[in-house]
C-alpha cells in the first residue's frame, strides 16, 4: 500500500500487512517520510524491502501470506 500525498501534504508511505494463520491481516509494517527524502523512485526501493519485512514477521508468527 502506498500513499503519495494523499493524508499529510509532503509526506510519503509505504506499507505492508502482516498476516495471521488463517490468512487474515493483523498488522502491518510501513516506512514513512517527507516527499524530499522519499521520493516516488525510492518507493520502488523501499516497497519490496517492506513487503519483505512483513512476509518474514507473518512467517515468524506462522501465519500465512494471502494471495
Amino acid at each position: 500500500s502506498v500513499d503519495d500525498e494523499e493524508r499529510h501534504p509532503g509526506m510519503r508511505c509505504v506499507a505492508a500487512a502482516i498476516f495471521n494463520e488463517f490468512g487474515e491481516p493483523i498488522g502491518g509494517v510501513s516506512v514513512s517520510g517527507p516527499t524530499v527524502r522519499v521520493t516516488r523512485e525510492r518507493l520502488a526501493e523501499i516497497g519490496p524491502l517492506v513487503r519483505e519485512a512483513a512476509a518474514e514477521v507473518t512467517k515468524m508468527i506462522g501465519g500465512e501470506v494471502a494471495g
